[in-house]
């Protein structure tokens, strides 16, 4: 199931990750995630729905996608 993210946060993802895209082309998805959820936290979003967005937009991106943080 898709589901809408907030605007700003789908913004903050966005730039995220084309941030870490330029300093890496591997993308630690759930530190990314994470990270976001932090600045985000009183819009309650779960964790794996924001890692699904930084997953696609990093596969996008052309960077090779790390999932589990190790």
């Amino acid at each position: 199931m898709l589901v809408k993210l907030p605007d700003p946060m789908q913004r903050e993802i966005e730039a995220t990750v084309r941030l870490k895209a330029g300093e890496s082309r591997v993308l630690d998805v759930l530190a990314v995630a994470e990270e976001v959820q932090l600045r985000f936290n009183d819009d309650n979003v779960a964790l794996e729905d924001i890692a699904a967005l930084v997953a696609r937009l990093g596969a996008q991106s052309g960077c090779a996608v790390e999932l589990d943080g190790v």
